[in-house]
């Protein structure tokens, strides 16, 4: 390509006659992108130089514009280029760059090609026409040479889309290729001259200066074509218009500006419509022109507000104000759009450091008060309640008042227009502000109005605390007559704010009072709210008082009759349900059909199979199931239930039998059916299975906590941390949230492995900073891990610690108090001079009367039960957190030999939970077990003997599966969660039957628990072998241990040391073994055992019977033998506790860990 020439000779004689065009190029060179209108093209025709067109300078350039207040600045300027025309023809273009600034660059074969692939610009002020063949180049709109006919139509012309590039390209639609369009162009080159540098030249003047050398009147043929052009824009635009594409607003534009006049105005308005729902600011300026063209008359609601939006966006406050008294006057615009207009002109003026514009706007305070009442519009002003900081500038404008004044010096209602912009803006305030901001704000103008709005948005903004405030002084304000909705709304607040009872028991007494003080008789919805709200507190007599008015109403003010309702006898189920008053729940379900005629529904069914689930009978749980299947139709309530049940028990068969059938009937699955399936699957040693029920759950859009911190619960008591971190991990993956029971399930999992102090960080994090919700549980989690790792000391302080953070003193902080007892020892010695064991006991229980009401133990004799008799049934299961309390209490009074205050606590038990004459009833087992302790260290055996057969019996019954099938020998006879259920009071009985030298009942014993499907745990068959040894039935204890014990043995610690082995063992397998359902021999087990072997090997020179059991031992018991010959001795005083004189050569093992060990286990987990 030839060097390009900036002026040559021909030119500068040209130019020289033209001076002004020399001051037009000047010009357009300061526009943006004007440099290539200043540089003169090729002077070669385009058969023989590439033709340097403007898609050069934007080839994959975005669309460049100048900011808003340039484009505000320019809008509407003065054009001299066409100075006779039009008001509409003198708007200035939009100003941004060219879309093909470099099109120069490109032979004229590849315009087309380049405006296939490039985006292009919506306004593009280029000079090829794309209604045109490229064999005619259009002069710019700044030269004074060109045609007002040209000037008109190029203006502002947009890049042509695809439709329209087929338009223009009809003239070579019939085989016209682009060398026969150079060829053209080369033709009329060649006619203004022959002299090829004079051609050239002549083409660059004309091109620079924008005179065509051809330029001839307009034939028809030309308006043929223009015409047609014109219908296929406007049929496009028609159709993009239809669409309702925001995405089409630049084609739309585009096709709009390529109409004649006439056209255009018939298409304004839709294209104004258009265009004002794209939301781009840039739209605006073209929003301001089109709503300039039209007419007053012609404004419709939605063109008045964009034309007034387009304004502010453009910084035309004067003129959108101009447009909105404008529009006051109209009688043809709605209400609506004036408060609209008013909504974004009031944002504007409250977005602004000054209250100028604000003033302007009240000015008009008597025009828009004729028009509409301001307090019911005041809710419709969203963007006004959007603005930042309006609180501050509502207590601002409280003290600093608008200066406003009307004609004719009327004041009148100065005051009206003052108050009524607080009343705007405190309302808007409102929603947005602070809690700190509401008292203030509220007070400016003590507006009911404002108070019924902040109260009906206070419960789903989390601000339910705050609502009962409130509400206090609105109740207060004269006049003020509470409406139902807003009573709902309180009554909603004070049900879920954070506090304690007492105090949400007050609130809702002041509530019930405001309904019959305000509205006499309170609505249905109420009776039916107050009632569920009692009945979840078991408050017998307020409900049944409250219903029997509710009754009398007969019928609501719909004329529905009361005892049709769905939920009439719902409250009268649920109380007693929540008390674990089956008999009486069963009782009042049947006297709904028996004495009312009305056949009970599904709620009604629910609440009895609920109340069968909280009292722990499984039986008639079932029974009351297989019922409902039959009578009625079971909901996904009933599915949730029944499931919950069976799988916290580990039936596992049966909760997927259930879930299948779920299913099967059409039950949307939800969150508490598959924590169920989590349940059981856990229960049942199925983690993995457990976790993808999880992760399915995620994929499928459940998102809830709930399932997921049952799986970390379940990890937690396998000691396994790293199974917890994974859990965690996967949340985050998943956007589980955290809540506040993750954070316990996490405390927990330290807790049990023993790792107090990252626990006690965790929860002074919590205190400090406030990462999650604190509770009591989370206290007695890490009191508990303080506890198992030796440190009582920090009990007592954390306990201070609860009462300092608003948690009063409960059984749960008391039981733990007591259990620091046990380590009296390891307390800090001024802890141990405040009081002694049994003063320091003496006084938790005397705190244990007084929790539940109760001055001292006399009062116990003196009164009667607050609590009907209950249920018997599944009493012995009951793993209530207070049951737990009351047995492991027992126990502590029991292992310090105070067997009467042990028996006080049952006593205590037994009033507070059970009737009060009822002394032989069943207790839950764990107060069984330390019954049956005290009962033994008080030679009581026939007491013990007793007890343990109520025990076992029931035991038997209660915690049968009903996954056992007797035909399916396979199945499990026992539900997964009761296995280790009677370790306890096992341990007792070996006890009592050791001390009675009975070998053979001890057996026995063993033999009838494993036969009806209960396990022993680690400790049970590590007592069993070391009795059995004793009692010298070695072959008996060799075996058992071989089998049960010995496949988790990990070997001696001073064997790994001689060895040269890691003498660690790995962290997850040493806290898996201090678990008690994990199997394994201690050192004492081991030690009886080889004692035992050493009185065999004695006895084998002198009896066959001996030397052939120690044959068979050494045959069959090949882990044992090989444990005990590979002992070295470590002289210990437990070795010589156990072998006594006749120590052996051998030395004494240490356990895994490299400590002396005897029997160390936690508390059963499942407690």
């Amino acid at each position: 390509m030839r060097p390009f020439r900036i002026i040559d000779p021909c030119t500068k004689c040209l130019l020289a006659q033209t001076p002004h065009l020399m001051l037009e190029k000047t010009a357009t060179s300061l526009e943006p992108c004007g440099f290539q209108r200043v540089v003169p093209g090729a002077t070669k025709s385009f058969r023989t130089s590439r033709q340097l067109r403007t898609a050069f300078w934007q080839h994959g350039a975005a669309e460049i514009e100048l900011s808003t207040p340039w484009q505000a600045l320019m809008h509407g300027t003065f054009d001299p280029a066409v100075d006779s025309a039009s008001d509409e023809e003198n708007r200035s273009p939009q100003l941004c760059a060219s879309t093909f600034l470099l099109d120069f660059l490109y032979p004229s074969g590849a315009i087309a090609l380049m405006r296939r692939l490039t985006p292009i610009s919506s306004n593009r002020p280029d000079s090829l026409r794309y209604g045109q063949p490229f064999t005619k180049l259009v002069p710019r709109l700044h030269t004074s040479s060109i045609p007002r006919r040209q000037a008109h139509s190029s203006s502002s012309e947009p890049e042509a889309p695809q439709e329209v590039r087929e338009l223009g390209d009809k003239g070579s639609a019939d085989g016209a290729s682009n060398t026969q369009v150079e060829e053209i162009n080369t033709t009329q080159v060649e006619e203004v001259g022959g002299d090829a540098s004079l051609n050239d030249a002549v083409v660059d003047v004309a091109l620079d200066s924008h005179v065509e050398p051809d330029e001839r009147p307009e034939t028809s043929e030309d308006h043929t074509e223009h015409s047609e052009a014109n219908g296929h824009h406007a049929k496009i635009l028609t159709s993009l218009l239809a669409g309702n594409n925001p995405e089409d607003a630049d084609r739309v534009w585009f096709h709009y500006k390529a109409l004649d006049e006439s056209t255009q105005s018939i298409h304004t308005a839709q294209v104004l419509i258009f265009l004002s729902t794209s939301g781009r600011v840039p739209d605006s300026w073209k929003i301001s022109e089109l709503f300039h063209k039209l007419k007053p008359f012609q404004w419709s609601n939605t063109i008045f507000v964009a034309g007034i939006t387009a304004e502010l966006s453009l910084q035309n406050t004067r003129q959108a104000l101009g447009i909105f008294v404008e529009g006051l006057e109209l009688s043809t615009l709605d209400t609506m759009p004036l408060v609209d207009a008013l909504d974004v002109l009031l944002s504007s003026a409250l977005r602004s450091s000054s209250l100028d514009f604000l003033t302007n706007i009240w000015t008009y305070y008597p025009q828009m008060a004729a028009k509409w009442d301001f307090g019911g519009i005041t809710s419709q002003l969203g963007n006004v309640a959007s603005v930042p900081g309006l609180a501050e500038k509502a207590l601002e404008l409280q003290t600093h008042k608008l200066e406003l004044s009307w004609e004719g010096g009327d004041t009148s209602i100065y005051q009206e227009a003052q108050d009524t912009l607080l009343r705007i803006l405190v309302r808007r305030a409102l929603v947005s502000c602070t809690d700190a901001q509401v008292a203030p704000l509220l007070n400016i103008t003590r507006d009911p109005m404002a108070f019924e709005e902040f109260l009906g948005d206070a419960v789903s903004k989390r601000r339910s605390k705050l609502a009962t405030e409130v509400y206090q002084v609105y109740r207060q304000l004269p006049g003020c007559v509470p409406e139902p909705r807003i009573l709902h709304e309180t009554f909603k607040a004070y049900n879920t704010m954070d506090a304690p009872k007492s105090a949400k028991l007050a609130g809702i007494e002041l509530l019930w009072g405001d309904w019959h003080k305000f509205h006499t008789t309170p609505h249905r919805r109420a009776f039916s709210r107050y009632l569920a709200f009692y009945a979840s507190l078991g408050n017998t007599q307020r409900v049944h008082k409250i219903w029997a008015q509710y009754v009398k109403l007969d019928c609501d003010s719909r004329g529905f009759s009361i005892l049709q309702g769905d939920d009439t006898f719902v409250h009268l189920l649920q109380v007693h349900a929540v008390r674990g008053e089956v008999e009486e729940v069963q009782r009042i379900f049947n006297d709904i059909s028996d004495k009312f005629g009305i056949t009970p529904n599904t709620y009604c069914w629910n609440v009895l199979l609920n109340a069968y689930a909280k009292a722990g009978d499984y039986d008639g749980a079932i029974s009351t199931f297989d019922k409902l299947g039959a009578m009625g139709s079971p909901d996904r309530y009933s599915y949730g239930t029944m499931m919950q049940m069976a799988g916290g028990r580990g039936d596992l068969g049966f909760t997927v039998d259930l879930y299948r059938r779920a299913r099967k009937a059409g039950m949307v699955v939800d969150d508490a059916i598959l924590s169920s399936l989590v349940d059981a699957y856990c229960q049942n040693e199925h983690f993995q299975e457990a976790q993808d029920v999880c992760l399915r759950a995620a994929a499928r859009g459940i998102a809830t906590t709930r399932m997921w911190n049952k799986l970390i619960h379940y990890h937690a008591l396998r000691r396994d941390l790293a199974g917890i971190n994974n859990i965690l991990n996967l949340m985050a993956e998943k956007d589980i949230p955290y809540d506040q029971y993750t954070y316990k399930q996490l405390l927990l999992g330290l807790s049990l492995c023993q790792q107090s102090q990252h626990a006690l960080q965790l929860l002074a994090v919590a205190l400090k900073d406030n990462i999650f919700k604190v509770q009591a549980d989370h206290f007695y989690i890490v009191m508990g891990a303080l506890l198992r790792t030796g440190e009582p000391g920090p009990v007592q302080r954390l306990h201070e610690l609860m009462q300092d953070s608003g948690f009063p003193t409960s059984s749960g902080s008391l039981f733990r108090l007591s259990q620091a007892i046990l380590q009296w020892n390891n307390l800090p010695p001024s802890q141990r001079q405040r009081s002694s064991p049994r003063q320091w006991l003496g006084k938790a229980l005397r705190s244990f009367y007084e929790i539940y009401g109760l001055d001292d133990r006399m009062s116990l004799d003196n009164s009667f039960s607050r609590r009907p008799r209950r249920s018997q049934r599944g009493e012995l299961l009951r793993l209530d957190t207070e049951q737990f309390y009351f047995g492991n209490m027992v126990y502590i009074f029991t292992q310090l030999k105070d067997f009467g205050s042990a028996r006080e606590l049952v006593r205590l038990y037994r009033y507070v939970f059970q009737a009060k004459q009822d002394t032989e009833g069943v207790l839950p087992i764990s107060m069984l077990s330390s019954v049956m302790l005290a009962d033994l260290q008080e030679k009581h055996y026939d007491r013990v003997e007793a007890t343990w057969s109520l025990l076992f019996e029931t035991a038997k019954k209660e915690a049968r599966s009903s996954d056992y099938n007797e035909d399916l020998p396979h199945t499990p006879k026992i539900s997964a969660r009761y296995r280790y259920i009677l370790s306890g009071g096992l341990k007792v009985m070996q006890e009592m039957l050791f001390s009675q030298e009975d070998a053979a009942g001890l057996k026995s014993l063993v033999e009838d628990v494993v036969a009806e499907g209960f396990e022993l745990d680690s400790k049970n068959w590590n007592y069993y072998v070391q009795l059995m040894v004793q009692l010298k039935q070695y072959k008996e204890a060799f075996f058992v241990c071989e089998k049960m014990l010995m496949p988790n043995w990990t070997g001696w610690f001073m064997v790994r040391i001689k060895e040269n082995m890691r003498n660690k063992l790995p962290l997850d397998v040493r806290r898996k073994g201090v678990s008690p359902i994990h199997l394994r021999p201690v050192t004492t087990t081991l030690y009886h055992l080889a004692r035992g072997y050493m009185e065999l090997d004695k006895l084998s020179p002198w009896s066959s019977d001996a030397a052939k059991m120690l044959q068979e031992i050494d045959t069959e018991c090949i882990k044992v033998t090989r444990a005990i010959k590979s002992m070295i001795r470590v002289y210990s005083d437990l070795e010589s506790e156990i072998f006594g004189e006749s120590a052996p050569p051998t030395d004494l093992m240490m356990n895994e860990q490299g400590e002396y060990e005897r029997e160390t286990w936690e508390e059963d987990p499942t407690a």
